[in-house]
């Protein structure tokens, strides 16, 4: 109908106006529709652009209309994007399409809506678009986990997570490291915390440095979106400690009182030592029998201190004990010599000018519980002064101290097999324990440091005396000893520095049956008598638990009659305890003579072929000098050389308080050279007499001769003594392991002369 109206009035106009001259106006067609051409149901990952355009298409009665603008629209919250340029009109083109420009989705994650509009048109043409997260499907461990490193140290490989999606790896997404924020725990370098994933998806993250903290933990690496985290197992571990026993005894320069002086002293204790040297913790008892000693019950603390390398390829180092006692060292601070025989196993000295001693250094198995048979001896002065050694056996069940048999020998004053009993309580962390003492006269209050369940160190700590010695255990053996117990032996004893000063060393074969031995033997009796190689025979006993006896018959070894021999573990080195498979068994020897007054060691006598006398070995010996200085008579050197053919070369440290050899108390770089003869007659016997003598040469130029007897207990051990009159010594040849993870006139006239005045 409207159509026929509006065609009426067109042809009344004609009738009034056609053919004349008179221009027509019509109106333009109205636009009748605008709808979605392409460009819909679309997907874009967020922050990317979608794939194709929005094209909207405008029509005029189902015919493409041009010249139409369209303006593009997307919602301004949420799920949206956004146009190139910020250019969201577009016109239409001859066929009636308005092409928006490049749509890139934002970082929103969506379904939504962009409507096209153009004017006069009131319904619009929306396309429908969804913007899809990042798809990042897994993140897990890629290597790194599992790891240890010591605290406050990095691990040695990064952490690395692989992301992947699908089972394909994911390049370009931010992994995130997270460590504990207490505790055991580490740190990033730099404080960079995050990483990203590289073409093969993993990112890798920066060095991460253990914390001071130990004990395990996880780092967690994650990435948005995805829930689960990787996890790193890593440990701290703490750095690791060996822990110590040590022993020595020998001269004080330090502590002197008027015209009393230089004192005997010992000293035993344990130190723990990290990987890097340092002095961690310890304790130790000191004493002089003069008035200084450590307090008790609490002994001496050892704050600190640093284990020093002098020569890492033969083992030579020094050890700084920083203690709670500025009676001690230099102000508290002590200095030792060490010489490592092994990585559990050195020979110590005093080394810092105040004292000049002999000792040990050996790991500590810790907690270890004692019990059983031991045996034991000790060295050192009583009340008045006088030199006082002793040895005996023992056993201990719980906290009782059982079954004791002492003998002891003061200044020639000698009592046999003295019954005794006591308590020992159980050692602290440090290994360090007590033992009272009940029956035996003037030996009453002990203190104990544990090397391991069948070895221990002991230390008087009575104010008014002073001795320290060992205590080792018996083993299976205990109580079921007979004379066949001991066989070919090798021995040696020495006197401390406030005896009659002597050292003996020989070798001796046994016939049980007849308790009889025969041997050959070698004594320095400084200022009085030198005996080589003396024949020496007799006879000798031992018990079932352990304690004996050994007379000598021959007269030939001068004041050296009589030992008492004390037993220890068939499966014990005595020189090391910490060496299970070889040197293995043996006896504790106390010399209990009238002027020979010494302890020592007697061990079993395996090889004697001189090709086995070969290879490196550690040494060490305590010596003393008939010059009575007021810095004292004794010197004590360490030391590693190389055996070949018989022909020694070394270096050691010389520690020489009473400067004998040079001015300086404490001297490194000390040479030793010397060629060892065997003995044709005594196989296991060698000598370095003249023309090829122990040469020591502290200073260049000024080399010191020493005439040396060697006896070879094995080719991992050997005793040696200096047969001078004056100076001599006495030690051992102890073969090297492994340092990898990585020391007068008349008898009476030089007892007299050298005993305290008082």
């Amino acid at each position: 109908m409207i159509r026929k109206i509006y065609g009426s009035i067109l042809a009344a106009i004609c009738l009034m106006g056609c053919g004349s001259s008179q221009k027509k106006i019509i109106p333009p067609p109205p636009v009748e529709a605008i709808a979605v051409n392409s460009g819909s149901s679309q997907s874009a990952t967020v922050n990317t652009a979608f794939a194709a355009p929005l094209v909207a298409k405008v029509t005029t009665g189902g015919t493409a209309t041009s010249g139409v603008v369209v303006t593009f629209t997307a919602p301004a919250t949420g799920a949206s994007g956004t146009f190139a340029g910020g250019v969201n009109t577009a016109t239409t083109d001859a066929n009636g399409l308005a092409t928006s420009a490049v749509f890139t989705a934002n970082g929103t994650a969506g379904a939504y809506t962009v409507a096209a509009t153009a004017a006069g048109v009131s319904t619009p043409a929306n396309f429908s678009l969804t913007n899809t997260a990042v798809p990042v499907e897994s993140i897990a461990v890629n290597s790194g986990s599992s790891q240890t490193a010591t605290v406050n140290t990095a691990f040695a490989a990064p952490l690395v997570a692989k992301v992947t999606t699908g089972g394909t790896p994911t390049s370009g997404v931010v992994v995130t490291f997270t460590a504990p924020g207490t505790g055991a725990s580490g740190t990033f370098a730099g404080g960079v915390n995050t990483a990203t994933t590289d073409a093969n998806g993993l990112a890798t993250s920066a060095v991460f440095t253990a914390n001071g903290t130990a004990g395990a933990y996880t780092v967690a690496a994650t990435v948005s979106g995805v829930s689960t985290p990787a996890n790193f197992s890593l440990t701290n571990t703490a750095v690791p400690v060996n822990h110590f026993s040590f022993y020595l005894s020998g001269l004080e320069v330090i502590n002197q009182v008027g015209d009393y002086g230089p004192n005997f002293y010992a000293v035993a204790g344990s130190v723990a030592i990290d990987a890097d040297g340092n002095v961690l913790a310890g304790e130790q008892d000191y004493n002089n029998a003069f008035g200084v000693t450590s307090p008790q019950p609490s002994g001496d603390a050892i704050t600190g201190g640093k284990l020093t390398v002098v020569d890492a390829t033969t083992g030579q180092w020094t050890l700084t004990l920083i203690t709670n006692n500025t009676a001690l060292g230099a102000a508290g601070t002590e200095t030792l010599g060490v010489q490592f025989v092994n990585t559990k196993h050195a020979l110590i000295t005093q080394f810092d000018g105040s004292a000049t001693s002999s000792g040990s250094m050996d790991m500590q198995t810790l907690p270890s519980t004692l019990g059983g048979g031991y045996s034991f001896t000790f060295s050192g002065v009583d009340s008045d002064y006088d030199p006082e050694v002793g040895g005996g056996v023992f056993s201990i069940t719980g906290t009782a101290l059982q079954n004791g048999v002492l003998d002891v020998d003061v200044a020639g004053t000698v009592a046999l097999a003295t019954a005794f009993t006591g308590t020992i309580l159980a050692p602290d962390s440090s290994g360090r324990g007590t033992i009272t003492v009940t029956g035996a006269s003037g030996v009453t209050a002990i203190n104990y440091y544990i090397v391991g369940p069948e070895v221990i160190r002991i230390i008087d700590v009575d104010p008014e005396e002073s001795f320290v010695g060992s205590a080792y255990g018996q083993g299976a053996s205990a109580g079921t000893f007979t004379n066949a117990s001991l066989g070919s032996s090798v021995f040696g004893v020495e006197s401390n520095p406030f005896g009659y000063l002597y050292a003996a060393a020989g070798m001796l074969t046994t016939t049980p049956a007849g308790n009889a031995y025969q041997g050959v033997a070698d004594n320095n009796e400084l200022g009085y008598a030198v005996v080589s190689a003396a024949a020496i025979s007799g006879t000798y006993s031992v018990a079932g638990n352990g304690y004996g006896n050994l007379t000598d018959t021959s007269e030939n070894l001068e004041d050296v009659t009589f030992l008492g021999i004390y037993m220890t573990d068939p499966n014990l080195n005595l020189l090391d305890p910490n060496n299970t498979t070889s040197g293995l068994g043996g006896a504790l020897v106390a010399d209990l003579d009238e002027f020979a007054i010494g302890t020592g060691v007697l061990i079993p006598q395996t090889v004697t072929a001189t090709d086995s006398f070969a290879g490196n070995y550690a040494f060490g010996a305590q010596g003393y000098t008939l010059l009575n200085t007021a810095e004292g008579w004794e010197f004590d050197f360490v030391g590693q050389g190389s055996v070949t053919d018989g022909v020694l070369g070394g270096t050691g440290l010389l520690s020489d308080a009473s400067a004998l050899f040079d001015a300086n108390p404490t001297n490194t770089g000390v040479t030793f050279s010397g060629t060892a003869v065997p003995d044709e007659a005594n196989a296991g016997r060698y000598t370095m007499f003249s023309p090829s003598p122990l040469v020591m040469t502290v200073v260049e130029g000024s080399p010191f001769d020493f005439q040396v007897v060697l006896y070879q207990a094995s080719g991992g051990q050997l005793l040696f003594l200096n047969e001078d009159n004056d100076p001599g010594f006495f030690g051992s040849l102890q073969q090297q392991g492994s340092l990898t993870d990585l020391l007068a006139t008349s008898k009476v006239a030089a007892k007299t002369n050298l005993q305290r005045k008082h």
